[in-house]
C-alpha cells in the first residue's frame, strides 16, 4: 500500500512539474513616448484561462487619497472601501464596468462593491475633489501593475496566444496579439496617447 501512495505522490508531482515547466514568466518594461517609464499602468494577458474572483480586496482612504491609486481586481471581486481617514467621503465611480454612489460615511466604516463586468472604473470621492484612483476589472488571472521604473511581471502564463492590453491613466493604450514562447524574452512596451 505505501509503495501505491509513494507511486501516486511522484506521478502528481511529476505532472505538477510539467505543469510548472509550461508556464512562462513574461516580464517587460512600460514607456510613455516621450515621458520615460509609465508608473501604475496595467499590463493584462487575455487568453482562455478565466479567473477567479479574488478572495480580498481594498482600496482604502488615507489622508485624502485612495490606496492604492491603481486597483486591478478579476471579474466577480468584491471590493472593500473602508475610510480610515479623519474625515467623512463619498465614494462613488464612473465609467465602464461600474457605476455606483456609497453615500456620505464617516471614519471606521466600510462599504463594499462587486464588480462583475470587465471595464475601467473610475474612483472619486463626491466632498474631496482632488481624490481620484482607478480600478480595472479583468478576466484574466494573467496581469500586473508596473513599477515606478514602468516595470512589469506576469507570472505562470502557458505558452500560447494571448490579447495582450496595456493601460496607463494618461489615455494611453495599447492592445494586440501576442504569442508567448518558452523562455519568453522581456518585452519592451511603448504606449502613444491616442
Amino acid at each position: 500500500m505505501l509503495r501505491y501512495v509513494v507511486l501516486l505522490m511522484t506521478a502528481i508531482g511529476l505532472l505538477a512539474g510539467r505543469m510548472d515547466a509550461r508556464a512562462e514568466e513574461v516580464s517587460g518594461q512600460v514607456l510613455l513616448a516621450g515621458r520615460g517609464a509609465a508608473r501604475l499602468a496595467v499590463v493584462s494577458l487575455q487568453g482562455d484561462h478565466k479567473a477567479e474572483p479574488l478572495a480580498h480586496a481594498v482600496m482604502d482612504q488615507r489622508d485624502k487619497t485612495f490606496i492604492p491609486h491603481v486597483l486591478v481586481v478579476t471579474r466577480g471581486t468584491t471590493v472593500q472601501f473602508p475610510n480610515n481617514d479623519t474625515v467623512f467621503h463619498n465614494v462613488f465611480a464612473t465609467f465602464e464596468a461600474r457605476r455606483f454612489d456609497l453615500g456620505l460615511y464617516p471614519r471606521g466604516a466600510t462599504r463594499t462593491v462587486r464588480f462583475d463586468k470587465p471595464g475601467l472604473v473610475a474612483i472619486m470621492c463626491n466632498i474631496h475633489a482632488e481624490m481620484s484612483a482607478y480600478i480595472l476589472v479583468v478576466d484574466t488571472p494573467y496581469y500586473a501593475v508596473t513599477d515606478k521604473q514602468g516595470r512589469f511581471r506576469i507570472s505562470h502564463a502557458p505558452p500560447g496566444t494571448y490579447t495582450l492590453r496595456v493601460w496607463h491613466e494618461s489615455g494611453a493604450t495599447e492592445t494586440r496579439t501576442v504569442t508567448i514562447k518558452p523562455q519568453q524574452a522581456p518585452w519592451t512596451l511603448t504606449l502613444a496617447r491616442k
